[in-house]
């Protein structure tokens, strides 16, 4: 008897308790997403400022041509390990790019260094920060608020492809349009993870990656170009990954250049 009175009063408290916790995990949750959504938003109204294009014929910003200046010098005095800057227009995208000493310290730390699920997008530490590696492998978490990486998903379609054909990538040096070749899901320890030594293995990359992209590009590589991949998290399996891979081109390099 004494039992079933216990139980009548117990049930409801764990139940309460089971609620609250739940609870806290979800604010938890929405609070690190906040948090690292307003970091990053905040460094890039800081440190990122429009510029403006104009042409005779059209007096706005031209598709293809970047509208974006960075103030790496400004950037680099708060955290040294910035060597670029991601941008895809009309997405979430916009973000630092670093590089430490492994990749596992911007797996969890954001750019101040605290603690926090989405992390930072960072370069493989194995490839030179100035771009001059026949591939270059970037990181970020595919986030369920669609931040860092999360929109990388999207090129399985088609239609994505057309309307999001390049990406800025610019570093203190030079500014570059990555025009993406190839998207697919690939196993984490996948053949698109390595760095070519040669013209020749590289050409197998490439070769490699159009025969599995989710979409059809027309962009022809030009002998000794360089590539870049953008790798995010995707849940088809276990370690399964999302690659993007693109062609590594200067912003001034003519459009003619791919025929």
């Amino acid at each position: 008897m004494l039992f079933k009175k216990l139980f009548k009063y117990l049930l409801p408290a764990c139940s309460l308790c089971l609620i609250i916790y739940a609870g806290w995990n979800l604010y938890t949750i929405h609070k690190e997403y906040q948090d690292g959504t307003d970091l990053y938003n905040e460094v890039a109204e800081q440190y990122v400022k429009p510029v403006i294009v104009e042409t005779e014929e059209q007096p706005e910003t031209e598709e293809g041509i970047l509208d974006l200046d960075v103030d790496f010098e400004a950037l680099q005095a708060q955290n040294p390990d910035i060597v670029a800057w991601i941008y895809s227009p009309d997405t979430l995208i916009n973000y630092p790019v670093v590089q430490a000493k492994d990749n596992s310290y911007y797996l969890r730390r954001m750019l101040d260094g605290r603690y926090n699920k989405n992390g930072t997008i960072f370069m493989d530490y194995r490839n030179a920060s100035d771009m001059s590696d026949l591939h270059t492998i970037i990181y970020g978490h595919n986030m369920r608020n669609s931040a860092m990486f999360g929109t990388l998903t999207e090129y399985s379609k088609q239609e994505y492809y057309d309307e999001h054909p390049f990406i800025w990538l610019l570093t203190p040096d030079q500014n570059y349009k990555i025009e993406v070749i190839s998207g697919f899901i690939t196993p984490s320890d996948g053949e698109v993870y390595v760095f070519p030594s040669s013209n020749e293995e590289r050409d197998k990359l490439v070769e490699y990656v159009m025969k599995n992209s989710d979409f059809s590009s027309e962009v022809d590589i030009m002998p000794e170009e360089r590539l870049v991949t953008l790798s995010t998290c995707t849940y088809e399996y276990d370690d399964a990954r999302y690659v993007l891979v693109g062609v590594l081109r200067t912003e001034e390099q003519p459009e003619d250049i791919i025929e």
